[in-house]
């Protein structure tokens, strides 16, 4: 397992090769949306857009990772000006890490701490469904407000762009001066980080054509929305992962916590494997333009993929209505399907 693990590690070799054809499409891409900034051809032109900035934010992702490149300090600089064109400080990393460290645990502190309900006695499925059953139908009338901001229809499109144009304003910067060294880091790291993006996409406005700002805002909001579906369907799904403190650990978090997404070809350009995100939370360390290579590989080679859950971009669309966790019955339901059980 270890040689086939070194197999697939970053090479510069990769990176630059791919960071090459990310900029390269990303720049032809942008000239596109300005070009046909006044034609009905904008209609595609900024969807398209909006999958490179979904690219985008997968690398940066992978920098976070320290896996796009064997170099760290190559990785914070790739990262933290990418992080400019989606919206989010490089320290996001921080977060992220214990991300990994926890999915599926509910009785995790950490994401717990993160949400300020350490005290409440809430336990915690994952990062977009927060709520069971039993706390539901405990709302009384405040569940019809929880209804309307989780139905997907708000959840994934205002909620989304307010995560990015909000909360990752600041977010990282907030949970470690409230929670002293909660990411076991120097705040200033953080606070560097973050006035960096803050500046970043300050200069990145004032230097773009007042022409291009509304398309590229629009083909933005758009790739929140995108990004949150994936990282929903990545986690949320039938049978779920959800595991105690004592029973958890990372090998089931992964296999068995994490889905492998069935992204049709002409839209893997775009993910950069992500859709592998049961390979990635195994091996983050593994990039993603490397994961399809290694999880071809893995199935051939061992049975450790036999249990994995795959999701058709049908499944993906239907555990969009996926809310609250029903601890009874283990698994992820609708409102709809709550609404029968009262």
């Amino acid at each position: 397992m270890l040689k086939l693990f070194n197999k697939y590690k970053p090479t510069y070799y990769e990176g630059f090769k791919d960071i090459l054809k990310h900029t390269t499409c990303f720049i032809t891409s942008f000239y596109s949306m300005w070009y046909f900034r006044d034609s009905y051809l904008s209609i595609l032109t900024i969807p398209l857009q909006s999958l490179m900035n979904v690219r985008t934010f997968i690398i940066f992702h992978d920098c976070g990772h320290n896996s796009y490149t064997p170099n760290k300090r190559l990785n914070y600089v790739i990262g933290s000006i990418l992080g400019i064109f989606v919206f989010t400080p490089f320290c996001w990393k921080y977060d992220h890490h214990y991300h990994h460290l926890t999915s599926g645990n509910k009785e995790s502190k950490w994401l717990l701490l993160v949400r300020g309900i350490i005290n409440s006695g809430q336990s915690n499925q994952n990062e977009t469904v927060n709520k069971t059953l039993k706390d539901y139908n405990e709302m009384g009338n405040m569940k019809y407000i929880y209804r309307i901001i989780r139905s997907p229809l708000v959840f994934f499109t205002v909620i989304a762009s307010l995560i990015f144009l909000v909360k990752y304003r600041f977010n990282e910067l907030l949970i470690q001066y409230n929670n002293n060294n909660a990411y076991k880091t120097s705040i200033n790291i953080i606070l560097f980080d973050t006035i960096l993006n803050n500046l970043g996409i300050f200069l990145l406005f004032m230097h773009m054509d007042s022409d291009i700002i509304y398309h590229y805002l629009i083909s933005e909001v758009i790739t929140f929305s995108i990004g949150l579906m994936i990282f929903h369907n990545e986690h949320t799904f039938n049978p779920p992962y959800v595991a105690t403190t004592k029973k958890w650990n990372k090998k089931d978090s992964g296999l068995l916590g994490s889905s492998f997404i069935q992204v049709p070809n002409y839209l893997s350009f775009f993910t950069v494997g992500i859709e592998y995100h049961h390979i990635h939370h195994m091996y983050p360390s593994i990039p993603g333009y490397n994961l399809h290579r290694f999880h071809e590989e893995l199935k051939k080679n061992t049975n450790e993929l036999d249990n994995i859950i795959e999701l058709s971009m049908n499944d993906c669309y239907k555990n969009l209505w996926l809310t609250l966790y029903d601890e009874d019955n283990d698994r992820y339901i609708s409102f709809k399907e709550a609404d029968k059980k009262i």
